[in-house]
């Protein structure tokens, strides 16, 4: 007989209700999701989900295609700008996927096209590249952490961010103090991990090719990269305060210099605000930033306005409609009072695969 068919004859005889059975064990898909929040609640980023286990998959990257078409229209003292059209800004293609136990790997192919100038004139057509290609190590010890290849640097808030993920159409003009298109960079940055109770403190360092201060390669250089920031979490709130330098030894110049603040609250799924902001040196002394406020008054609606400082002042206001995780539709604009000009910004952006649009991090 067995042990349960004994079980139950014993508690027939004694006329006892049955044990109730133990419960299951958790599934391997369960303790990675319960991994990944913990390391969320520790202040690291949470890696992407594993690949599908088993079947024709389980070799295979996660792919994810994203799409980004932008209108303009630009307004000022002499009527409607040349320059306002409808353009494709990105096609990119992501993909991720575990190495090995030990290391995970992305890469991003992006086809971009530069959005076409408000005064009229050609346009630049689209370029094509690798965007990021990179390698994570997750297991080494002591809470390290390294990523090497090409990738977007961990230097302030907006830079790590791709533009179809931000809570706004356009890039904040003071993200040009970093470059054209920010700091993207080929090298490899260590992160060490200190918990501080309910808080927790990452410091990062890294060295790269350097091509934003040498981009003809007229010299041997390389670029060093330092970064610490502090989270802190309690119940719905969240806040990030960073600091981030990046420059080239051998110039002398003063380093490219960046502070920022994030504050989110996250009421419940249909419920949440961000307060966002930056503010960056370049290596002349030259000032810019931003700021920014997001509100989120019902599940699938943002409203945020966002306040850029550098050689103007700019107000800009945004409202974002998710008709579900993998398509949004965002409107908004910005005014220069000092100049009398405007613009009237919509945008489209879908995805398909597995990885969903992000509405700046606040209940994806």
């Amino acid at each position: 007989m067995s042990f349960t068919a004994f079980l139950a004859a014993r508690a027939l005889a004694q006329d006892a209700p049955l044990p109730p059975p133990p419960p299951p064990p958790p599934s391997q898909e369960e303790i990675d999701q319960l991994l990944r929040e913990a390391e969320a609640e520790a202040g690291q980023p949470a890696p992407p989900p594993p690949p599908p286990r088993g079947g024709a998959n389980l070799l295979n990257p996660g792919i994810t295609a994203f799409g980004d078409v932008v209108g303009q229209v630009g307004l000022g003292p002499d009527g409607l700008a040349p320059g306002s059209t409808m353009y494709l800004r990105s096609a990119e293609i992501e993909l991720r996927a575990d190495v090995d136990p030990f290391a995970k790997a992305g890469a991003v192919i992006a086809f971009e096209q530069e959005a076409p100038d408000l005064a009229g004139g050609p346009g630049e057509g689209f370029e094509v590249g690798p965007e990021e290609a990179y390698i994570d190590l997750v297991a080494l010890p002591a809470r390290l952490s390294l990523r090497a290849g090409k990738f977007k640097l961990p230097f302030g808030t907006v830079n790590r961010t791709h533009p179809h993920d931000l809570p706004w159409i356009d890039v904040p003009p003071s993200i040009e103090i970093l470059g054209e298109e920010g700091l993207n960079d080929t090298g490899a940055s260590v992160g060490w991990l200190l918990p501080l109770g309910p808080a927790a403190l990452t410091l990062t360092a890294g060295a790269f090719s350097g091509e934003a201060f040498d981009e003809d390669n007229l010299r041997a250089n390389i670029a060093a990269l330092g970064r610490a920031e502090l989270f802190v979490g309690a119940g719905s709130v969240d806040i990030a305060l960073g600091g981030s330098a990046y420059g080239d030894p051998a110039t002398g110049d003063d380093p490219l210099a960046g502070v920022d603040l994030t504050f989110k609250w996250r009421g419940s799924t249909r419920q949440s605000v961000v307060l966002v902001g930056e503010a960056f040196r370049d290596a002349a002394g030259a000032l810019a930033g931003y700021g920014a406020i997001q509100v989120q008054p019902a599940r699938m609606i943002y409203v945020g306005f966002r306040e850029d400082v550098g050689d103007e002042l700019v107000h800009n206001l945004y409202l974002s409609y998710y008709t579900s995780e993998f398509l949004r539709v965002r409107v908004g604009g910005g005014f220069a009072p000092s100049s009398g000009t405007g613009t009237a910004l919509a945008q489209l952006t879908f995805v398909w695969g597995a990885h969903p649009v992000e509405p700046w991090w606040v209940n994806r």
